[in-house]
């Protein structure tokens, strides 16, 4: 038995907030001209979306407790930087009673979207 779930998200890539440019400066001199060069184009590749674990961790736990009805849950924690693609995998961990127990993820979709396996 296998539930899915769609977990939580978060972005490869943060701006910082924007900063307040500064006042002009009263000055009757213009400022020299830049000039730069580069040997190497640059590229801005998409950084990959990556699950935010804590949210993958209680979405595990949920199912769990009430699709898989384990009443003895102890901790659960899931790798971070785990990428959402459809066809990855990864192993969450469980405590269940005395236990530490593996949990299979299977993610579904590009969306986020995943498949929580019974525990091994």
């Amino acid at each position: 038995m296998a539930v899915t779930v769609l977990a939580g998200v978060q972005a490869g890539c943060e701006s910082a907030p924007e900063s307040p440019a500064p006042p002009p400066a009263a000055s009757s001199v213009p400022p020299p001209p830049v000039t730069t060069t580069s040997a190497t184009p640059v590229s801005f590749s998409p950084q990959p979306k990556l699950f935010d674990h804590g949210a993958v961790a209680q979405g595990v736990r949920q199912v769990l407790t009430q699709s898989f009805e384990i009443t003895d849950l102890g901790a659960v924690v899931c790798p971070p930087g785990q990428p959402v693609r459809a066809g990855h995998t990864f192993d969450c961990q469980a405590q269940v009673g005395a236990e530490q127990r593996s949990v299979p993820i299977t993610v579904k979709t590009d969306e986020g979207e995943y498949e929580v396996g019974a525990p091994g």
